[in-house]
């Protein structure tokens, strides 16, 4: 059915049929005019939308008894001109945009012997309130974060951003359940390429419900998927507005509480929002996070070539202090079996209830540590090495470092396990190479470092003066597909 009928029994029938006759679908018969001489009906989903606005701004002053109208005025007419109080009010003859406004939560007034509904927007979703970010957690700076909400959210960057300039492009994804997506940028600062791109891609998605806004990720960062991160996401509101003055874009979907903000560059991983509202470690915070993300992924590698290649190599004493001589098991197997039970432990901590976690912690500390040391299992040099590469990699776990970490570590482990630093080196160069052929939204994911930028160089490896940073322009090195 495409267009609505002017029997209102017969669409209000049509309604309950394509809802499936649920119980919270509710219809409000009213009578009004002189002698009840017309007949309508709200309709609406219990639950969802907000019923004190209806019957304020809707049910009440339609049930007053008013003139009769104009010969000159239909009676649709004066009820979206004169009598219907709310703000945001439209009429539609499509079913389709009819049921489509119920499930999105607003109430729809179907008159007898009128083939037009009138929509009045009036959701009220359940929602936390706002709080303070958890993922993302800084000392000082603003805490706010966003929330499942995508008009929430909106505002709250809009709270940061007042400037005409800031543009929201919303779409929706999804045949069967349509979720809303906003696009979100400043115009005249956007990179104009990136948006086009960004644009391309979410359109391209072809989906019937959006389970998670994973495969608006995927759709971003594009093909062929990779282990590095390509795309970024930020719950908090600073990091988001920051990301629009500088040209990027970012994505919002609702329903989930992050923004997801392209281009992502490799760099930008080493950054802390905090660094920008403190002037301690303007030189020195990123060198760490990027000395501690080499540390995670490389330290157990070495330990391993050293232990298998170059044992003789060591001065005597060292070489019997920190390779494994009277343990049961070969250094390799005591390097993956901790790192098999760190997992398992890091896992179990983040599924069990608080109350539990503690437990587990004491469990893990005996088993792993004093017991296996003992008991001659494992090396206490193999458990300090597992014990630094775990906590280089915890600092890089909220941004999105983590699947990085563990790949690239089990990878390298194998590879010096069976070739020594010769594999290694050939290893890690090629790596350089991939990671040089990788882009986001078609910018290179190294930029800018690979291909070198100078002028681009002020907030990489260290941040510059912020006065600098605010009034200096973003570029953005692009392919040309």
């Amino acid at each position: 059915m495409l267009n609505i009928e002017k029997c209102l029994e017969e669409n209000i029938r049509n309604i309950q049929n394509s809802f499936h006759h649920t119980s919270d679908l509710k219809v409000r018969n009213l009578k009004v005019g002189y002698k009840g001489s017309a007949e309508m009906a709200v309709v609406y989903l219990d639950g969802i939308i907000d019923l004190d606005l209806i019957q304020e701004h809707v049910v009440k002053p339609l049930l007053e008894t008013f003139k009769t109208i104009c010969m000159k005025e239909l009676l649709i007419d004066k009820i979206m001109g004169r009598i219907i109080e709310s703000a945001d009010v439209k009429t539609t003859t499509k079913y389709k945009e009819l049921t489509d406004a119920i499930v999105q939560g607003s109430a729809v007034l179907l008159i007898n012997e009128y083939q037009q509904g009138i929509i009045i927007p009036s959701p009220k979703w359940a929602e936390r309130s706002i709080e303070a970010t958890v993922g993302e957690r800084s000392a000082r700076g603003p805490q706010i974060g966003l929330t499942e909400k995508m008009k929430t959210n909106i505002n709250l960057i809009r709270s940061s951003i007042k400037t005409l300039d800031f543009c929201v492009d919303t779409i929706e994804l999804g045949s069967i359940s349509p979720t809303s997506v906003s696009i979100l940028y400043i115009e005249g600062i956007v990179d104009k390429g990136i948006l086009k791109k960004v644009k391309k891609r979410i359109n391209s998605l072809r989906i019937k419900y959006v389970l998670s806004e994973r495969v608006v990720e995927d759709v971003l960062e594009g093909k062929p998927r990779s282990i590095f991160p390509r795309i970024r996401h930020s719950e908090r509101i600073d990091g988001v507005v920051s990301s629009l003055f500088e040209g990027r874009v970012a994505v919002i979907v609702d329903g989930y509480p992050f923004a997801i903000i392209a281009p992502a560059l490799f760099v930008e991983f080493l950054q802390a929002p905090d660094e920008y509202h403190i002037p301690l470690g303007r030189f020195t915070s990123r060198t760490m996070r990027l000395f501690a993300f080499l540390m995670g992924v490389y330290l157990p590698a070495v330990y391993i070539a050293l232990a298998n290649f170059h044992k003789d190599d060591l001065p005597k004493k060292i070489s019997e202090a920190i390779i494994s001589k009277d343990e049961l098991l070969p250094t390799f197997w005591e390097i993956i079996i901790l790192i098999f039970l760190i997992r398992i432990l890091v896992d179990v901590s983040f599924r069990l209830p608080q109350t539990a976690v503690i437990l587990v912690s004491l469990i893990g500390t005996i088993v792993i540590g004093e017991t296996a040391v003992t008991a001659k299992l494992i090396h206490p040099v193999s458990l300090i090495v597992i014990g630094i590469t775990t906590l280089s990699s915890f600092l890089g776990a909220n941004r999105g470092l983590v699947v990085v970490d563990n790949t690239l570590r089990i990878i390298f482990l194998l590879t010096a396990n069976f070739f020594g630093f010769t594999g290694l080196i050939i290893a890690i160069t090629l790596q350089i190479i991939y990671m040089v052929s990788l882009k986001s939204v078609g910018v290179p994911y190294l930029s800018p470092l690979i291909p070198f930028k100078m002028q681009e160089l002020k907030d990489t490896l260290y941040r510059e003066d912020l006065q600098k940073l605010t009034n200096s322009k973003h570029t953005y090195t692009k392919d040309n597909n």
